[in-house]
């Protein structure tokens, strides 16, 4: 008796009418699925992520500029990315290059059929892209999934509700929006799966040739794309060749060499090498200044800080705010598959559920070795790196459904499990590269917290500027900037800081500011007088602005606190953070505090408040200590901008220092 007889003995064929609305339910959950993916995916906001724009960067400097090199599009607005290297002077994409030449060919294609290019419709030529090398594949791995169950499932409900939760209630849902390498790496385990078990359950003599080729090539294909998907191949390798050693060493062997030299090639014409440049990750190549700008990985933020130890890791990773339990419960069956793996009677399947188990070990116990990645896959509504382990998983729940089909409780508790799952997988529909809901759960309530600890000013600050510049009135200190606001003409405010001569020396500095438009006269002259020690002391504008003339009005008074403030209330700014800003001034960026400060106000007492806010970039290599000012009035009741008004620096006296690398 043969393996094909002994399946065949094992699991009980449908009756004809069953089987024909079993394959007909599945197809109509298939055509549904690959629809709403295809809805959202329409819909779907392209370069969403540093990590996909990173590939897709690339993608456009292949197609346009015929080179790895990405320094000409990450110059665009809106393309910029932290996913990068620096070597020789050149940025590079840090992913894997195979994938992203792949995505290169399609998008040539799509672009020369439909005359669109990448930059200007960036979102039809994306959802055309993501349909080819996204929804393709996973509708592929669903057909496959249908396969696979035939194969190994017992019952009708086993069948539909299996496929049910591999076309709903899996967390590649959201990450077939975006351009990435779990999808793909994901669809291929699923075919490989697929060839491997019809090699498992076929007789040794009459094993047909082709499921030997498609499991070597789809193994290799999910291994260039998952680094840890090595260690599935070994297995997949070991498992056809004890089936077959001559078939899997001139079929299989030769079928895995394809993604394997084609991952190799791409590697040395992007890198040089045969590594990929994550491989350098810790590096100068990743940790470097480039025009006085830090990279990101100098000094992540976040959750990228990777401050958990590996038991909080784990946690998280199973049942924390990334777990696999907590946000796909489904993974709970999986985890009972694997235990009672041993009673199962199919030999083949028995094999697949060890070879899941192990891979899915091996992989976890490989991330945790990773110190320097603990970040969850940064901010991304699943633990990305565990998403291509999907189709084990889903494996694996198959004999526990099957030995549960006649249980109502056992329905009961499995579909509410799928139901958490299927909401986990479509609530970051829009944008999956965003923290999961339970994330952002256990943060709103603040037993999580991976904020940036963020420190205190040296001082109390009430101003937009935070210096006065030492002067004197011979080679007074000055700064001009140019003055941006929405259908108004170029407009420049110069300050100039000079010693005031009613005063005791250096006690009082006389600021006069100067608006013009173009190259014309004046528009406005201000002169005000600030007590220098009650400003370095960080005193409110009240105590260190001098009004010497004795007609002052309190109109005038008022005004020049408003004007100092950047409010029309005393508010104290507050630190947001350390940014880096460009300027025409020098070619190096300032290494800027980013404080800001808002108020609600109403000119008359009947009026409705509206929300004042000033932005400041303050910075001691220039006058005055600050390169860019941005001022705000919003109408709370419909968010919408009574005025904006930004000052970016464009001149001064004394020059800026040259940029010294820290």
């Amino acid at each position: 008796m043969n393996a094909e007889s002994i399946a065949k003995k094992q699991l009980p064929a449908l009756d004809a009418d069953n089987g024909k609305l079993c394959r007909r339910t599945q197809i109509l959950i298939v055509i549904v699925a690959t629809m709403l993916h295809g809805i959202f995916l329409s819909k779907a906001k392209p370069l969403q992520s540093a990590n996909d724009r990173s590939r897709w960067c690339t993608v456009w400097s292949l197609i346009d500029r015929g080179t790895f090199q990405i320094d000409e599009i990450r110059q665009h607005p809106g393309w910029d990315t932290i996913d990068l290297v620096l070597v020789n002077g050149h940025f590079y994409s840090t992913k894997p290059s195979l994938l992203t030449c792949l995505v290169a060919g399609i998008t040539w294609c799509v672009q020369h059929v439909t005359g669109w290019n990448l930059l200007d419709q960036t979102q039809s030529v994306t959802f055309v892209v993501l349909l080819v090398t996204n929804l393709f594949p996973f509708v592929i791995s669903l057909f496959a999934w249908i396969a696979i169950l035939e194969r190994v499932s017992e019952s009708i409900w086993t069948r539909l509700f299996a496929l049910t939760a591999a076309a709903f209630a899996t967390l590649l849902t959201p990450f077939l929006m975006t351009l990435n390498n779990h999808t793909v790496a994901a669809a291929s385990t699923m075919v490989a799966l697929y060839a491997l078990i019809r090699i498992l359950k076929a007789s040794p003599n009459h094993t047909a040739n082709w499921p030997f080729v498609l499991c070597g090539l789809a193994t290799a294909w999910t291994a260039a794309n998952e680094l840890p998907a090595a260690c599935f191949g070994v297995g997949v390798f070991a498992l056809t060749f004890r089936t077959s050693a001559k078939k899997t060493l001139c079929l299989f062997l030769p079928a895995a060499a394809i993604p394997v030299v084609a991952l190799v090639t791409t590697n040395y014409l992007a890198t040089g090498s045969w590594k990929p440049f994550y491989a350098d990750f810790g590096t100068e190549k990743y940790r470097f200044v480039y025009e006085g700008v830090p990279s990101y990985w100098s000094h992540p933020h976040g959750i990228d800080r990777n401050l958990d130890d590996p038991l909080t890791y784990f946690m998280h990773c199973t049942v924390g705010h990334h777990g696999l339990f907590s946000l796909t419960p489904l993974a709970l069956l999986a985890i009972a598959g694997w235990l009672i793996s041993f009673r199962v009677r199919d030999r083949a399947l028995r094999l697949l559920l060890w070879l899941g188990a192990v891979t899915s070990a091996v992989v976890l116990a490989f991330y945790l070795t990773r110190t320097a990645n603990y970040n969850y896959g940064g901010v991304s509504c699943a633990l990305r790196w565990a998403l291509w382990l999907t189709p084990f998983w889903l494996l694996a729940i198959v004999p526990v459904l099957d030995v549960c089909r006649n249980s109502i409780v056992m329905r009961g508790i499995s579909g509410l499990l799928v139901a958490v799952s299927i909401f986990s997988a479509w609530q970051p529909i829009d944008n999956p590269w965003s923290q999961p809901w339970l994330f952002q759960w256990l943060e709103a309530r603040g037993w999580i917290d991976y904020s940036d600890e963020i420190p205190e000013l040296s001082k109390p600050l009430w101003t937009w500027f935070s210096t006065l510049p030492e002067s004197t009135s011979e080679e007074p200190a000055w700064v001009e900037f140019s003055v941006a606001q929405p259908a108004v003409a170029p407009r420049f405010i110069r300050l100039t800081a000079r010693p005031d001569s009613t005063a005791p020396a250096g006690e009082r500095v006389e600021i006069e500011v100067r608006e013009t438009t173009g190259d014309g006269p004046p528009d406005r002259i201000r002169t005000l007088q600030i007590e220098r020690a009650q400003f370095n002391e960080g005193a409110p504008p009240a105590d260190f602005l001098n009004w010497s003339d004795p007609n002052v009005t309190s109109a005038r008074q008022q005004a020049d606190l408003s004007f100092v403030r950047g409010l029309p209330r005393k508010v104290p700014y507050r630190l947001r953070a350390v940014r880096y800003l460009k300027t025409s001034v020098r070619r190096e960026a300032f290494q800027c505090q980013h404080v800001a400060a808002h108020v609600a106000y109403s000119v008359n007492e009947n009026d409705q408040p509206l929300h004042y806010r000033c932005e400041s970039w303050l910075t001691d290599d220039l006058p005055f200590g600050v390169a860019q000012v941005v001022f705000h009035i919003v109408n709370p009741e419909n968010n919408s901008v009574q005025w904006h008004e930004q000052w970016t620096v464009r001149d001064c006296w004394p020059k800026p220092q040259p940029y010294k690398k820290p």
